[in-house]
This record gives C-alpha cells, structure tokens and sequence, in this order.
C-alpha cells in the first residue's frame, strides 16, 4: 500500500471587529479552496463565505435574528 502525504496551504490570518459582539475576531483566507472564514471566540460567531462569489456556504450567529423579507 502507497502512503501520501497531502500538502496543505497556510491559512492567512487576519484580525478583525466581529460583526455580531464587536469584540476581536479572526478572518481566515485560504486561497486554494477559494474559502473565507470567520469566527470570534467571544460570541461563536461563524461564517463561511466563498472568496470568489461571496456567498455564504455557513453561518451561525447567535443573536441575530432571521428579518422576513419585506419587513
């Protein structure tokens, strides 16, 4: 059996206001899976963005709510 090895990519790291607490948050890039992530230890706030398109793939933001469309 063949054993591999696969090579990872650095992240880069930034820091950054968290947009739910306001408290310090870190914004992760990885280039190669085209990804963007960021969370804060503080709040658990979460989000998983496309670098390329900028949509969500994941969130979870405790204490923000949903607003209905039109409200």
């Amino acid at each position: 059996m063949k054993h591999t090895t696969k090579k990872f990519e650095p992240l880069t790291a930034i820091e950054v206001c968290c947009p739910n607490c306001g408290g310090l948050a870190e914004r992760h890039y990885s280039l190669q899976q085209a990804l963007v992530r960021t969370q804060c230890p503080r709040c658990d706030y979460f989000m998983l963005t496309c670098a390329d398109t900028g949509n969500v793939v994941e969130a979870y933001a405790p204490g923000l709510f949903m607003r209905s469309l039109g409200a």
